[in-house]
């Protein structure tokens, strides 16, 4: 039964792949909406959305991060002004 299964996780690992090199937009907006809707089903619409813009701001605070763009050089550049 062991051999069935490592047979299957090998065929889902090469499928995964080749989605991912060959339609990789389509899957991850297919994966961001199935965990969207999974979300909403068992936490509501209102929380869903809380949790998706804190996703969001993490998201953009990393980007920022990894562009070598501080956060602090931001915040002290535009909090100067009052």
């Amino acid at each position: 039964m062991s051999e069935f299964w490592s047979k299957i996780g090998e065929k889902i690992s090469r499928f995964l792949v080749w989605v991912i090199d060959n339609h990789p937009g389509k899957f991850i907006g297919t994966s961001i909406g199935l965990v969207l809707g999974l979300l909403m089903v068992t936490l509501g619409f209102w929380r869903t959305l809380v949790l998706a813009l804190f996703a969001i701001l993490g998201f953009v605070l990393g980007k920022r991060q990894d562009d070598y763009k501080f956060i602090t050089t931001w915040l002290e550049k535009n909090l100067k002004k009052y």
